[in-house]
């Protein structure tokens, strides 16, 4: 199995990722994306899965997509997980695919159309080599195309594959050490919109109630929710407010980044942060009576819960590590990882889940955006023989 992926992956994988990094794929640009889509129909097709496409209902986002195997709709499959998207524009002009050696370049190129080649072309290798276990391989490959804005269109169609998915493998980029993610912080995001009263600072200042003054009492409370000891921060990292220098503000909003690691911890955010909202000079001394006047909004909440690990997502670990380690790639589990990712909605509906099955590299969401054609070709055959042990196990 692992000579069929190195036998393709010269002539068939590089070029296939060299297509899918040049073509354009930014979250925000649809036309784009369902370009970059449709390279993975085509690859998805010769490797003979089937395909459903599941339209983003607001039509912000160019279609999802579920390639499944013949044996999918028997029962529970494995999800095999990525997303097409990229966060660059075509107007940043970052474009192209460079190769220099072992290092492959361009936009997305880590994060994450190589861990799609590597599912494709794993998948690919089992059907050309052991077509007789490829009929018999329950498995969905599931693309989706909003997972670089937090997944806001594909997060039900999350829950409603949880119930037929036993296991998920998350091809998001591999981390040092090829150590593999079983932990990552939930998020949440906030705003919080403050109505005064406008007033001439220098004729009528008495008259104005100040947006800017009373959002300025809640910030530091708002920041205080952080404890590191919890794993809980809240971030005020934007604020806006007021028309002149020379006018009572009569409005001011902030916008809150807020990470936690544990579910039961997002939910108290989202409790406690409308609380202040509907209380937010509570127990402070000092505070101008008329800004009792002061109309808080809250807006937002959690956008990804957290990624847990439970002993059925550490025993996935282990029996791909055993795979991971016979294709030269390190083993271990990775430390807790702040940002989210599609493996986060998954194991929050109680499939286990393991990811950063990608292969390694570093930069993304950066113009230095690279991973390693080595590491690729490793993580490709380690994924093919994980699915053959699953096969013939089963």
């Amino acid at each position: 199995m692992r000579e069929a992926v190195r036998s393709a992956f010269e002539s068939e994988q590089v070029p296939f990722l060299k297509a899918l990094v040049e073509q354009p794929s930014c979250t925000r640009e649809p036309e784009d994306v369902e370009a970059a889509a449709q390279l993975v129909d085509a690859m998805a097709a010769r490797v003979g899965l089937s395909r459903e496409l599941v339209p983003d209902p607001s039509g912000r986002f160019a279609a999802h997509r579920i390639y499944a195997t013949p044996r999918a709709s028997e029962g529970k499959a494995l999800a095999l997980v990525g997303h097409v998207d990229t966060v660059f524009p075509r107007a940043m002009g970052f474009s192209g695919f460079l190769r220099e050696g072992d290092v492959a370049r361009g936009p997305g190129v880590l994060d994450m159309k190589s861990g799609l080649s590597a599912i494709l072309f794993a998948l690919s290798a089992i059907r050309d080599a052991a077509p007789e276990l490829f009929a018999h391989l329950a498995a969905r490959f599931v693309c989706v195309s909003d997972e670089e804005v937090g997944s806001p269109s594909s997060a039900p169609l999350w829950k409603k594959l949880a119930a037929s998915t036993d296991a998920a493998l998350v091809f998001e980029a591999g981390r040092t050490e090829d150590k593999i993610v079983t932990r990552r912080k939930g998020g949440a995001v906030f705003t919080i919109e403050v109505r005064g009263t406008a007033a001439h600072a220098g004729n009528r200042h008495a008259e104005g109630v100040s947006a800017i003054h009373g959002l300025a009492l809640l910030v530091a409370r708002l920041e205080a929710l952080t404890d590191y000891a919890r794993g809980v921060t809240v971030n005020v990292g934007l604020i806006e407010g007021g028309t002149a220098k020379n006018t009572v503000p009569d409005r001011a909003r902030c916008e809150i980044d807020a990470r936690f690691v544990r579910a039961e911890d997002g939910a108290w955010l989202d409790q406690t942060i409308a609380s202040l909202a509907r209380d937010p000079f509570a127990g402070l001394e000092g505070v101008p009576a008329k800004l009792a006047a002061l109309a808080f909004t809250v807006g937002g909440g959690i956008t990804r819960p957290p990624m847990e690990a439970t002993d059925a997502s550490q025993a996935l670990r282990l029996a791909y590590e055993k795979h991971a380690s016979l294709a030269g790639l390190g083993t271990g589990e990775a430390p807790l990882q702040g940002g989210g990712s599609d493996a986060s909605l998954l194991a929050a509906c109680g499939v286990p889940s393991i990811d950063g099955l990608g292969p390694y590299g570093q930069h993304f969401h950066e113009r230095e955006e690279w991973c390693s054609l080595e590491s690729l070709k490793k993580r490709t055959e380690a994924l093919a023989t994980f699915l053959i042990d699953r096969v013939t196990l089963s």
